[in-house]
């Protein structure tokens, strides 16, 4: 008579992950990471003993696309639809782990960070009133009331000293990628991007955090990450280096990535308030550019510079603060629950260009890169 073998809870967690569209799952103990402060699974779920990591790659072809500019919003799409079907499979193997008696909590996938007033939605509305009117205001076509007009005044002196202030370092409620390095995902890429063997950097990742002691996987032994450094070639902003390095340690793994510049450089262009920075021949998706300087200050005058950006761009109106808007509505409040035709990031390319331990792809990704213009 045969036998059919009962599945571990850690086996049965992992089909039905795989099951239900991610293409990669692993497991690693709350323990190993909670010494990063970005990291400790017990700010989001008081008494975490483990950690499951799930990611879904991006399609190939709509990258290329996006990397050599033939095409903008089927990634965006993705992007979103790929965020909304990692809180769907989280959520399974929340309600899996409950129904055997254990507590879960299902991470939001990105734009959740600990520095960030999550109840400050009050200001993101305020914001849209304060666009609405400063738009009309430069429309000559409209002239306000007294009261929009006193309205205008009394919000830019509330809103705009108040973007001034906005923090450049983030600190997410709990870093996935650390998550996904001690769960044997993938390790840290010289970027700081997670790198897996199958998929380069081209993934998406949340997190499952449970009571239940479960049995963790082993980190990668070998780091995908070829130190090829065609992803510091490929980012405007200026991030990180090309050449200094510095040495982080996660789940007791050390991983030698590139010296981090200050934040400002990567807000500034991936935020999409300027296409260019370091590179005239290519933008990114971004239409817009620095009003009075070719390139980000080099030191630590580009904090204010930056931060100032945000103030300059809703004063400017129109498709400028829309973006901004944008932003603020992201780092607020999140976008886990915003629609997922609502997605449109500019650039991510130092992730988007990584094709991990297949070298000759990632060249081949960088040449559309450089190849691809500027957007007008």
């Amino acid at each position: 008579m045969t036998q059919t073998k009962t599945l571990s809870l850690e086996e049965q967690i992992k089909k039905l992950a795989l099951e239900e569209g991610a293409v990669l799952v692993g497991i690693c103990s709350a323990e190993s990471i909670k010494n990063n402060e970005f990291s400790d699974p017990n700010y989001l779920f008081p008494g975490a003993k483990s950690v499951i990591s799930i990611a879904i790659n991006f399609d190939d072809e709509k990258v290329r696309k996006y990397l050599s500019k033939e095409e903008y919003l089927p990634l965006c799409y993705e992007e979103g639809y790929t965020t909304k079907n990692l809180k769907r499979i989280a959520e399974k193997i929340k309600a899996f782990l409950e129904e055997k008696g254990f507590g879960a909590h299902n991470c939001d996938c990105n734009y959740d960070y600990r520095n960030i007033n999550k109840a400050s939605k009050a200001v993101v509305s305020t914001i849209k009133i304060l666009i609405d009117l400063i738009n009309k205001d430069k429309d000559e076509d409209i002239n306000l009331t007294d009261q929009e007009e006193k309205t205008l005044i009394r919000l830019k002196k509330l809103i705009l000293p108040g973007l001034k202030k906005t923090p450049m370092h983030l600190i997410p409620s709990l870093s996935h990628r650390c998550v996904a390095v001690s769960a044997g995902i993938g390790r840290i890429g010289w970027s700081g991007n997670l790198i897996t063997e199958k998929y380069g950097a081209r993934v998406l990742l949340n997190s499952i955090i449970t009571d239940a002691k479960l049995k963790p996987d082993n980190p990668l032994e070998s780091n995908p990450c070829v130190k090829c450094k065609i992803c510091e070639k490929s980012c405007q902003g200026g991030l990180f280096s090309g050449d200094e390095e510095q040495t982080i340690t996660i789940a007791g793994v050390e991983e030698t990535i590139a010296k981090r510049n200050n934040y400002a450089y990567c807000i500034a262009v991936c935020s999409s308030m300027s296409g260019q920075n370091k590179f005239k021949e290519w933008s990114t998706w971004s239409p817009f550019r620095f009003n009075d300087i070719e390139r980000l200050p080099l030191d630590d005058s580009v904090d204010t510079y930056v931060k100032n950006m945000f103030a300059k761009g809703i004063e400017n109106g129109g498709e400028q603060a829309e973006n901004v808007l944008r932003l603020i509505e992201n780092t607020f409040l999140g976008r886990n629950d915003k629609r997922a035709e609502d997605f449109r990031p500019s650039c991510g390319f130092c992730q988007m260009v990584c094709s991990g331990q297949y070298l000759n792809k990632t060249k081949e990704n960088y040449k559309m890169i450089v190849n691809s213009g500027c957007i007008e």
